[in-house]
């Protein structure tokens, strides 16, 4: 008896030593797995988006427990929405009335290009409103060589930047909208204020929107060059100056920042829309036209999609980015945005 428990306790004691060695083992590799995830460089702008099918929590943190908008009438839609830093006001592009953009081989005179760029997708089948904000100056390959998608716009059109958008996202645009940015003013005055948050404080000379730094060195270099405080940091949400507000990049976070407003003011803008009588949607569209450089949406696709524009809230609202590294300067001293676009289409894909 006494030798069977003793057998016993030895055959314990070693089931033990390997087990525990086992654990240790796979501990020491699930930390790996941790440690490789999480730690990433801070340039690298990513986000981990399918996580083994679990529902992801929308932009507030809460997690979609129903799909809504499955039972809403219409079909899911993709729009490219653009803004362009374009001001015939402030500066001279040497263009003619009929020009339509500057021209890959007119590097002499000004110019301008999309300051902000958002897809926006109506997703039926993920209950979502998906949200992605693209840096202009990520780099993609064209017909003269890479590219920021800044330039691509100016020197190809908006078709152009739409099927490159497509390709390096695998998203499918339906439609597009490009605004000039003084045409904000109409907008805003056509649809309201649009609520946006402000990451920090924004001064101005009247023309350009620097940060404090910013002013106060150039008040240092030229005396009679004054700032004022144009936009206070709030971390609520405000109706601040459009333009003043888009036109921005010298923000303290860089290009976390400038993505974070580039989606936030899309978000605003459909709650807005939100705000008109469903039946009426379309009608009111062609109002908003108006202030729009470029569009092919029109009033029947408007209508064609009101319920579920309708159905927009900030709890349904996802935000996802464009995989990739920002580098501080490329081959012509100017920094870009370096896209992974394998790992972004892999990422989208459960968005599609």
């Amino acid at each position: 008896m006494l030798k069977s428990i003793k057998n016993f306790a030895i055959a314990f004691l070693v089931s033990s030593i390997i087990l525990g060695i086992a654990a240790a083992i796979l501990m020491g590799s699930l930390e790996d797995v941790l440690t490789g995830s999480f730690n990433k460089s801070d340039n690298d702008i990513s986000d981990i988006l399918n996580n083994g099918g679990e529902e992801e929590p929308n932009d507030n943190g809460e997690v979609n427990t129903e799909n809504a908008l499955s039972r809403v009438d219409g079909s899911s839609f993709t729009i490219l929405a653009v803004m362009t830093d374009y001001r015939p006001d402030v500066y001279d592009y040497n263009l003619s009335s009929t020009d339509a953009k500057v021209g890959i081989f007119q590097d002499g005179v000004k110019r301008y290009g999309a300051a902000k760029i958002c897809i926006v997708k109506c997703s039926k089948e993920t209950g979502r409103f998906i949200f992605l904000p693209i840096s202009p100056l990520t780099r993609v390959n064209t017909t003269a060589g890479y590219e920021r998608l800044y330039d691509v716009y100016t020197d190809y059109g908006i078709d152009y930047l739409k099927a490159k958008l497509e390709a390096v996202t695998g998203l499918t645009i339906d439609r597009y909208a490009v605004i000039n940015c003084y045409g904000m003013s109409y907008l805003v005055n056509t649809i309201g204020a649009v609520w946006c948050t402000v990451p920090c404080d924004i001064y101005t000379n009247g023309t350009e929107y620097v940060s404090e730094a910013a002013s106060k060195a150039a008040e240092k270099k030229d005396p009679k060059d004054t700032y004022w405080r144009f936009l206070e940091k709030c971390e609520d949400y405000i109706g601040p100056s459009s333009m003043g507000l888009l036109l921005f990049s010298d923000y303290t976070n860089g290009i976390e920042d400038e993505l974070t407003v580039s989606s936030g003011y899309m978000k605003g803008i459909m709650k807005n829309l939100t705000n008109f009588p469903e039946e009426s949607l379309g009608g009111y569209w062609e109002n908003i036209k108006a202030g729009l450089t470029f569009t092919d949406i029109d009033a029947e696709f408007i209508n064609n999609h009101a319920k579920l524009i309708k159905s927009y809230s900030d709890n349904l609202a996802k935000t996802v980015k464009m995989v990739g590294v920002f580098r501080t300067s490329g081959n012509d001293g100017r920094p870009y945005f370096d896209l992974d676009q394998t790992r972004t289409v892999d990422n989208l894909a459960g968005y599609r």
